[in-house]
């Protein structure tokens, strides 16, 4: 019995989806085929229009701005010195080490001077010898008469007396008062005399050249000795500038005790000048006509953030490197309190041109995508974006003293346009845009949220109460 009523069921509804198959078909064939000509189109359902973006605009503003070139590198030392002995000897003390603070002069290092005082005083006993020779006891002046000498004096007297005795010979000859062979003894006694007086000028003369060798001998010992104090070298001031007079020993490579040579030289100590610094930099080419000696320069140094140190440009290389289309620039940086350690690395900022005046934006207005740089401005109710070129960024104050950051842009943006400053992610030229002054309702959506739900609380209340 349950058999025939399923067979039953599922031959009605067999035979209702036949129906409902063909009926659909034949109707489609009717509603295309039989249509009245003149039946009215279907009309087409009409797109809403996109509601306008809200935004908020700020003006442009023409501002005071400067024109800086920026570069980077590394601070060195004004001068950096590497010390090496100038004899040989034993280290005998160390006075100084890395961080000390020496002044030209002062001493840093004493090699063992034994030998050199002992050959200093040899010296001075030769002179003094030399000396003696001549009758002497003070070394002469260059301009010295060696005829005032006692040997030379002694040539002169008999020169002059064999002189006086060949003039009366010669008179007595005349008169035929004496012999011919006494008056060519008198003759010959008067050559010998002369050349006797040319020979005691010339020893006097090499005698005194001994003199003056053994001088300069001692001298150079002394000389020699002296240079056992290694001392620091004296300053010099270049580049117009006035370093502090005074090092810094960056280095020491030698202790007590061991043999140091002149040549080659052993190293001994490295003394920087640390005021000031300077900055080697290299400043692309298209600024060339730009900077000049005298610039003013502003530095950040890494181990000072925070801080701005002022230097200036005190040498700037005339020549451009081909390779790198760059040429060299030289900042002076003062450095009185030594905070500053050279091999910092250092940005600096140079001051070209102090009084320019720039189109400039809340940097909130500036866009930046897939490579380009925009901002959008409005025409009758409109968006239009523009291209632009960013330059030198400002930090202005307003009347509340609350900081914001502005930007110099370069385009067709001239100052007193209205500038997009927020909601320009959503536009695109054309965009239809309302000026936003205050949040609108729907974006507080805390209230609202809140009602509704008293709402539903109080309706569930009122049905519990029905009940």
């Amino acid at each position: 019995m349950k058999q025939s009523r399923s067979k039953i069921v599922w031959l009605v509804v067999s035979v209702l989806g036949s129906a409902l198959g063909a009926a659909a078909y034949f109707g489609g064939w009717l509603s295309k085929d039989t249509a009245p000509v003149d039946a009215p189109a279907a009309i087409a359902p009409v797109a809403k229009q996109p509601d306008p973006i809200a935004v908020t605009l700020a003006e442009a503003v023409s501002r005071p701005v400067e024109r800086r070139v920026r570069t980077v590198g590394t601070l060195h030392g004004f001068e950096e010195i590497e010390i090496g002995p100038l004899v040989d000897g034993h280290v005998r003390k160390v006075l100084h080490d890395v961080g000390d603070i020496v002044r030209p002069g002062e001493t840093l290092l004493e090699i063992d001077d034994t030998d050199l005082r002992l050959a200093v005083s040899e010296m001075g006993r030769a002179l003094e010898l030399e000396l003696s020779r001549l009758g002497l006891t003070t070394i002469p002046e260059r301009t010295f008469d060696v005829t005032k000498l006692p040997a030379v004096l002694r040539a002169q007297v008999v020169e002059q007396n064999a002189a006086d005795t060949f003039a009366r010979y010669k008179t007595l000859a005349e008169r035929n008062a004496m012999s011919q062979d006494e008056f060519s003894k008198a003759e010959l006694s008067l050559s010998v005399a002369r050349l006797d007086t040319k020979q005691r000028i010339m020893e006097a003369e090499q005698h005194l050249a001994a003199v003056r060798h053994r001088q300069a001998v001692l001298e150079t010992t002394q000389k020699r000795l002296k240079d056992t104090q290694v001392v620091a070298p004296p300053m010099h001031v270049t580049s117009g500038e006035s370093p502090s007079p005074a090092y810094t020993v960056s280095g020491r490579m030698v202790s007590p005790g061991e043999i140091v040579r002149a040549a080659p030289p052993t190293p001994l100590f490295k003394l920087v000048v640390e005021d000031p610094l300077k900055l080697q930099s290299a400043v692309p080419e298209r600024f060339a006509a730009q900077i000049q000696n005298g610039q003013t320069v502003d530095l950040e140094i890494e181990a000072l953030p925070g801080h701005t140190i002022h230097g200036r440009v005190v040498r700037v290389n005339p020549t451009v490197d081909p390779a790198s289309r760059t040429f060299q620039i030289e900042i002076a940086v003062p450095n009185p309190e030594r905070r500053i350690k050279p091999g910092s690395f250092a940005t600096a900022s140079i001051l070209v041109d102090g009084d320019a005046v720039a189109v400039t934006v809340p940097e909130e207005a500036v866009i930046r995508f897939a490579g380009v740089t925009k901002l959008f401005t409005i025409a009758d109710t409109a968006a239009q974006s523009t291209p632009i070129e960013l330059g030198t960024r400002l930090e202005v104050r307003d009347t509340a003293g609350k900081t914001h950051r502005w930007v110099e842009i370069q385009g067709s943006i001239t100052p007193g346009m209205k500038i997009v400053t927020s909601g320009h992610a959503q536009l695109v030229d054309g965009s239809a845009v309302r000026i936003r002054d205050l949040p609108p309702v729907e974006e507080q959506p805390t209230e609202r949220k809140h009602q509704l739900i008293r709402q539903a609380r109080q309706s569930t209340s009122e049905r519990k109460d029905v009940r």
